[in-house]
């Protein structure tokens, strides 16, 4: 009886592993460069290959806090022109702002590794205090979110500027979005509570 029960069971296995399709090499064989990556590169729901990335606005309300929406893009240069363009008429409807002036211009935006680099027109220059403060982490945020972008150095004109970070403490180094703690919201929606206990 109990050599049945393991016969049984070895033979479960056994066809269980069969199932699974995967044999094993005999030999060691190179893997081919295009099965290597572990990032789903070749997934046609990603953001890069659908053209949509998100830009952040600021959200209505007493506590000013940046909010994403989505936005269809081809490259980091147009995603910055459409942060830099505002909010479209459906956004301005549900009171969100920019605090990018309507005048600052992308001049260039360009990756290496893991920094975006932007170089933008002076008018971002005149504004101070929550403003400034807003419209860099608008600018960051946005770049942040760009696949592959970790860090954003911005310049005016070719030039580093000190800019502020949440803190109130300033750089001319680059920006991360651990420097704009409190200042965005998460952008999937709050989970419903859960039921009171009996």
């Amino acid at each position: 009886m109990i050599g049945s029960v393991r016969h049984l069971a070895l033979v479960t296995l056994a066809t269980g592993l069969m199932a699974c399709g995967v044999q094993p090499d005999a030999l060691p064989r190179d893997v081919p460069a295009a099965d290597r990556s572990l990032s789903p590169a070749n997934d046609v729901a990603s953001d890069d290959a659908s053209g949509e990335s998100r830009i952040y606005l600021v959200a209505p309300g007493e506590v000013r806090q940046l909010r994403s929406v989505p936005r269809q893009s081809t490259s980091q240069v147009e995603l910055l022109d459409i942060l830099a363009a505002g909010p479209t008429e459906t956004e301005s409807a549900a009171q969100l702002t920019s605090a990018i002036p309507p005048d600052v211009t992308i001049l260039a935006a360009r990756p290496v590794g893991s920094v975006l680099y932007v170089d933008l027109s002076a008018e971002l220059t005149e504004l101070s205090g929550d403003g400034l403060i807003l419209a860099v982490a608008q600018i960051v945020l946005t770049g942040v979110d760009i696949d592959g972008i970790e860090t954003v150095q911005i310049t005016v004109d070719g030039e580093r500027f000190p800019w502020p970070r949440a803190d109130g403490s300033t750089t001319t180094g680059l920006l991360r979005i651990y420097d704009y703690p409190g200042l965005y919201m998460w952008a999937q929606p709050s989970y419903p509570a859960l039921p009171p206990p009996r």
